[in-house]
């Protein structure tokens, strides 16, 4: 079964509940059908799914390591003026 770009957003989005929605209004299908079918593309493309979701936590923490860096840069400041 073809998948529609939306679902495949969510699904990549890692929103797997609004994607089994999406299909379930799309193909007019029912929720374990729908839910299989997820199920089946998230296990088909495991390496993309997995690499986005990388992506995403290896933003986060230089995030973090650069609000850490500010606030000691900043206390820094503070202690010597």
């Amino acid at each position: 079964m073809k998948l529609s770009s939306e679902v495949k957003n969510a699904i990549h989005a890692n929103r797997k509940i609004d994607a089994i929605k999406l299909l379930r209004n799309q193909q007019n299908l029912g929720l374990k059908e729908a839910k299989d079918i997820v199920d089946a593309y998230m296990e088909g493309n495991r390496h993309l799914i997995d690499h986005q979701r990388k992506g995403r936590e290896s933003g986060l923490g230089q995030l973090l390591i650069i609000i850490i860096l500010g606030g000691i840069v900043y206390a820094a400041y503070k202690a010597f003026s």
